[in-house]
């Protein structure tokens, strides 16, 4: 019954990074004229990656109790930067307000077909439950 639901779960984590980007990015675009502003962004998507790509231990699950030798993908967490390494304008400001804008299309892209597959998941298991009473 758990891994029916771990794809809501993970697809329910990626909105709230997602929700998270939205957020640091409107900050972003709020301080554009802020002398001596950094840009700030998130990434999880090459955390979760490299977490599902490290080498897991090859242990025998011969139960079904057995624990699996793999972090929780619960466990696992997003990183937010500040990014420092260069500055666009003389004011020591490194927000480019196009290239926030295109991130910010793009995450909102991201975030809708995110909630659209999780209210498919759902839909689905409707389907299951109301068949499974005929």
């Amino acid at each position: 019954m758990i891994d029916l639901f771990c794809n809501i779960d993970l697809m329910g984590k990626l909105l709230d990074v997602k929700l998270k980007r939205y957020e640091l990015l409107s900050n972003n675009l709020a301080n554009v004229d802020t002398p001596g502003y950094k840009r700030s962004d998130i990434y999880f998507e090459e955390v979760l990656r490299d977490s599902l790509n490290k080498n897991r231990l090859s242990l025998a699950l011969t139960n079904d109790k057995h624990i699996e030798a793999r972090k929780q993908l619960m466990d696992i967490k997003p990183k937010t930067y500040r990014q420092e390494d260069y500055s666009l304008r003389n004011d020591k400001n490194n927000v480019d307000i196009d290239k926030e804008m295109v991130e910010m299309v793009k995450n909102t892209f991201s975030y809708n077909m995110l909630s659209d597959q999780v209210q498919k998941n759902f839909r689905i298991l409707q389907t299951a439950i109301s068949e499974g009473r005929k």
